[in-house]
């Protein structure tokens, strides 16, 4: 059996996207702030997430959902990235009730 091709789906203008889903509320992870904001290593998760997406895609963009509860929280996990990284980020998204509507 022949492996599919893994190559990254590009846009029509030939931009990289990606999708970063954040929105849930990490309820298994124990009370406090969802799991995708606590830090790690000084950082938030998150931050984490997106600074090895960016990097292991250089000409990417970036799409993250997040709850729509926590702005501040993904505004304060943004500002650990590098500016230059931080330009690779479209504005984020608002996720849905459950993990199918996102």
């Amino acid at each position: 059996m022949r492996k599919k091709d893994c190559k990254p789906e590009m846009t029509a203008s030939g931009e990289l996207a990606i999708l970063v889903v954040a929105a849930g509320r990490g309820s298994r992870a124990g009370p406090g702030i969802p799991k995708q904001y606590r830090d790690v290593a000084g950082r938030p998760l998150l931050a984490h997430t997106l600074s090895s997406l960016l990097n292991a895609a250089p000409t990417a963009r970036l799409i993250t959902v997040i709850h729509a509860d926590d702005e501040a929280l993904y505004a304060e996990a943004i500002s650990h990235l590098a500016p230059a990284d931080a330009t690779r980020l479209y504005d984020p998204t608002h996720g849905g009730e459950t993990r199918q509507d996102s």
